[in-house]
């Protein structure tokens, strides 16, 4: 059975969940609570989704990225989505998704964007 590992840490610029394996109808608690604790840890600052081992999102995980969204900006703080692969980047095309939340080809270029971009 596919599973996800989140592992956090905390950059000068923000704070940088990798993601690693699949995001589905077994792992999006998981991914709701860490996401939810990288907000809650940075208001006002930048949460980074490093996916560049994100091999799937279905809708149960592209819902906790639209809840995320959301929270971040209630909170000033900027959600931004790094390195997916192109099967990730996919769904995020068909959904519209990225363009609502910035998405960087590197963790590096989405540590240091503006925080205006969202």
């Amino acid at each position: 059975m596919p599973d996800l590992t989140i592992s956090s840490t905390l950059h000068e610029a923000g704070r940088v969940l990798a993601l690693d394996g699949e995001i589905d109808m077994a792992t999006e608690n998981r991914f709701q609570e860490a996401v939810t604790e990288a907000l809650t840890t940075q208001p006002f600052g930048r949460v980074v989704l490093d996916c560049a081992d994100l091999r799937f999102i279905d809708s149960s995980g592209l819902r906790v990225l639209i809840r995320a969204h959301k929270a971040a900006k209630e909170q000033q703080a900027l959600l931004v989505i790094a390195a997916p692969l192109p099967r990730v980047m996919q769904t995020l095309r068909v959904t519209s998704l990225d363009t609502r939340i910035p998405v960087f080809a590197s963790v590096a270029l989405a540590l240091s964007a503006p925080q205006t971009t969202q």
